[in-house]
């Protein structure tokens, strides 16, 4: 009786002491939560202040019509908390500096060519390549479903960046000072070319080519340093083109690629909350951005006809000529990425397929 007296006594006296360390405890060391693994809450985060910096004139439609309004709504979708200024016109940093600037973070977000830094960007590259496209609309679908889907652009050429934006210009044609109503018409023409892919097509037909930034395409015509150029009929009007420009042979041959980046630290000044905002306005994109070049294209057509520029078209025969003078480029430049280890024909089959969906 006294045993079990005794042995009541000590379990009562370890009960007692098991509830007081466990109630001493529990405060100080509480049990892991899904708060542990949850991303900070914005309140650690403080507002922010980015620019912007593009190759474009203040008035060109992606500047004042895309961009400019993108930054007008993060800033109110955030409520203040992220604020984008947006510098047009090379104002921060040269078009051709412009991807360094944001990798060592000069500037905060670019939106430039990727064929002003040659090298960089061989995958980017096929988005230029010779009659992918057919319309502007197609071209800015087709690349962010590539993007979205296949990692070997943004894992290889974007690793050191985020990529908020990869798409391409409206389809470019030859803008030129005297009347040609055929491809074999180029031959001995010098004309600007937007990259090294355009150096070669240009070269594969005869052509001069002469490597300039689009921003000093009418001062080149103007003086005559160039016979004409490869662009898009939009810059008519975007690039004032109709001032010094007289015919175009229309081929549909091309669209640039363009890309928007943002420094890496930068993008993680942002609350996770806010960068989820950002990029639901950026998924609209592709279909705004394809819609604006495709309206800008209209218009340039527009302002060709009452400017008097004549459009030739050339033939099937003449056509054909072109196709077959480029068909050997495309080989010959895949087969070079696939030398360096670049898996070029896989990105390449991959949009030709992905293209069709979008015509």
């Amino acid at each position: 009786m006294k045993l079990h007296s005794k042995r009541g006594i000590l379990i009562s006296l370890l009960l007692i002491l098991a509830l007081a360390v466990t109630g001493c405890s529990s405060p100080s060391a509480p049990a892991p939560g899904p708060s542990d693994t949850e991303d900070p809450p914005a309140a650690d985060f403080k507002p922010v202040e980015f620019n912007l910096c593009n190759f474009m004139a203040p008035m060109h439609p992606l500047n004042a019509k895309i961009l400019i309004p993108w930054a007008e709504e993060v800033e109110k979708q955030t409520d203040g908390r992220v604020k984008i200024f947006v510098y047009p016109a090379n104002e921060l940093v040269a078009a051709d500096k412009n991807y360094d600037a944001v990798v060592s973070g000069v500037i905060d977000i670019g939106l430039t060519l990727p064929a002003y830094t040659p090298g960089y960007f061989p995958l980017t590259s096929i988005l230029e390549f010779p009659f992918m496209f057919s319309s502007p609309e197609q071209s800015n679908l087709a690349a962010a479903e590539l993007f979205k889907t296949n990692n070997a652009v943004r894992d290889t050429e974007y690793k050191d960046v985020v990529v908020l934006w990869w798409g391409t210009t409206d389809l470019g044609h030859f803008l030129v000072k005297k009347p040609i109503q055929g491809v074999s018409e180029l031959n001995g023409m010098k004309l600007r070319s937007p990259s090294t892919v355009g150096n070669d097509v240009l070269e594969a037909l005869g052509a001069i080519p002469v490597t300039l930034p689009v921003s000093d395409t009418y001062d080149a015509i103007e003086r005559g340093i160039v016979d004409g150029t490869m662009l898009p009929i939009s810059t008519l009007n975007s690039f004032k083109l109709a001032d010094v420009v007289t015919d175009i042979l229309e081929m549909n041959m091309y669209a640039t690629p363009l890309h928007m980046v943002m420094n890496k630290a930068s993008w993680d000044k942002i609350s996770p909350d806010d960068q989820a905002i950002i990029l639901k306005l950026l998924d609209e994109f592709p279909k705004t951005i394809g819609s604006e070049y495709g309206l800008d294209t209209k218009n340039g057509y527009a302002t060709a006809e009452k400017a008097g520029i004549g459009i030739a078209v050339p033939s099937a025969e003449e056509l054909q000529k072109f196709k077959d003078a480029v068909e050997p480029l495309i080989e010959k430049w895949l087969d070079d990425m696939e030398a360096k280890g670049i898996p070029g024909r896989e990105v390449y089959e991959q949009l030709k397929t992905i293209a069709k969906k979008y015509e």
